[in-house]
């Protein structure tokens, strides 16, 4: 369609011209005064469609374009949020831990969901964007309401996405409200588990996770989801944990890759 439309924008001018060409060599050659009006009539109501049609055509993927890069922006406005609450706790705590501090910058690649991976790769989506390279398999998707998963598999334009209810898929996590870290994987069903917190640690209903930045995949402060029940048997080392997940699965439609470029800043107290 975009090939079409571009074909319509680029020759509007000489699919015009021609029109009238043809017109106006009908209006010659009648004679006829009913038959002119009848032409003059047609070749209104022809290059006012035309018009027509190609104001819609241009209004539909204007607005499209508009409508993605508004997603693109709410879903960087919505990281940056999530991670300035992280910024000001950080500053609450006053820590002053490295000598080295590491910046990143991130750039978004939208991509588009257009179907199921296969289930014997991994459980996850088919997705198709421009910009995607094979440098981008093991990188971070994302959408504005927390972390999907990953891109496992890359054949420009498209990939494989797996998500966070794979069986195999592991995330380092962080919980906001006490900083103890632990790993997210599927609970089996619909939703996720926190697995290696200790009974001793106090966790709430509601205790929000994110990622911990402790791994090479995803960088910190992309949201997982909130805790949504505790099981304590003290006869176990570790509790049980339910996760409801921030993202949607089963409405996700456009997603976007972390491009991340690490730049070293090196301070030294």
């Amino acid at each position: 369609m975009s090939f079409f439309n571009s074909f319509l924008v680029r020759f509007r001018e000489g699919l015009t011209v021609f029109v009238y060409l043809v017109l106006s060599f009908l209006l010659m050659t009648a004679s006829d005064k009913a038959m002119v009006r009848g032409l003059r009539h047609f070749s209104l109501q022809t290059v006012g469609r035309i018009e027509s049609t190609l104001s819609v055509f241009r209004d539909y993927f204007n607005l499209y374009e508009k409508n993605f890069e508004l997603r693109r922006q709410n879903t960087l406005l919505s990281f940056k949020n999530f991670q300035l609450q992280e910024a000001l706790l950080e500053n609450l705590r006053l820590k002053k831990l490295l000598n080295i501090r590491y910046q990143f910058k991130y750039n978004l690649i939208p991509a588009k969901v257009i179907g199921y991976s296969p289930q014997e790769l991994v459980t996850g989506f088919r997705i198709i964007a421009n910009d995607i390279k094979a440098k981008h398999k093991g990188a971070a998707v994302i959408t504005s309401e927390g972390l999907v998963g990953r891109v496992v598999e890359v054949s420009p334009p498209f990939a494989i996405c797996q998500i966070l209810l794979d069986p195999s898929a592991r995330v380092s996590v962080r919980i906001q409200r006490n900083r103890e870290v632990g790993v997210i994987s599927w609970d089996g069903e619909l939703g996720l588990k926190l697995n290696y917190i200790p009974n001793t640690i106090e966790v709430l209903e509601g205790d929000i996770l994110f990622t911990s930045g402790l791994s090479q995949i995803y960088p910190p402060g992309i949201k997982i989801g909130v805790v949504s029940s505790i099981e304590k048997d003290h006869n176990e080392m570790f509790q049980k944990i339910r996760v409801q997940p921030s993202v949607d699965f089963n409405a996700l439609e456009e997603v976007f890759i972390i491009e991340m470029e690490p730049l070293l800043d090196e301070t030294r107290n």
